[in-house]
């Protein structure tokens, strides 16, 4: 049986668009970027603060209802209901340990049929040591020595894990070149 490895945030999650359009705008009305200007993640420049405010923001909105009540893409629900018995599925995402608990709990929420492991890397915070044998995903990746498949929006993670030998899924977000579809990964790109 292969493992796919998934990123959780913008990938099993809209949490990026979620974040922007019903969290940072409640706050911020004279906000004027939308989802499909944030050509570059982090946005902090696009969004004119510092990379501490908008990783302070990001942290808050994933700790509150706003982020608990995310939805995931209803055709991925689909082909998990499925396919996913076929695979053994990792959730892997970089966060601060402080906002991992919300991402277990949703993760479990809506996909807890299929998702028996949750691992993360620690994401460095302003005062906070890593504290981590693992500093990325590749590290983890490397390490885990299982993954077969590996899904994230982040270019550099998706060119790390080819460096490893897994067969890596870029999904098209609009901060990032040459990715797929979750829709063309899950259905035309996995072999079982």
């Amino acid at each position: 049986m292969k493992t796919i490895v998934w990123d959780i945030d913008d990938v099993l999650n809209d949490s990026t668009k979620t974040w922007l359009e019903n969290y940072w705008r409640i706050n911020h009305s004279d906000c004027t970027l939308i989802y499909e200007n944030i050509t570059e993640n982090p946005p902090h420049r696009l969004l004119g603060i510092s990379s501490n405010d908008y990783l302070t923001s990001l942290d808050a909105f994933r700790l509150s209802p706003q982020a608990d009540a995310m939805l995931p893409d209803s055709q991925l629900i689909t082909w998990f209901d499925k396919k996913g018995m076929r695979y053994r599925h990792i959730a892997l995402t970089a966060r601060p340990g402080k906002t991992v608990l919300p991402a277990i709990d949703w993760v479990l929420q809506h996909f807890g049929k299929w998702f028996q492991t949750f691992s993360y890397v620690p994401s460095e915070r302003q005062g906070e040591a890593p504290g981590h044998p693992d500093r990325n995903k590749a590290g983890f990746l490397s390490w885990l020595d299982k993954a077969d498949y590996f899904i994230d929006d982040n270019t550099s993670n998706v060119e790390a894990a080819r460096n490893l030998g897994i067969t890596s899924f870029l999904v098209s977000r609009p901060w990032n070149r040459g990715g797929l579809s979750l829709t063309d990964i899950i259905k035309n790109k996995l072999s079982e």
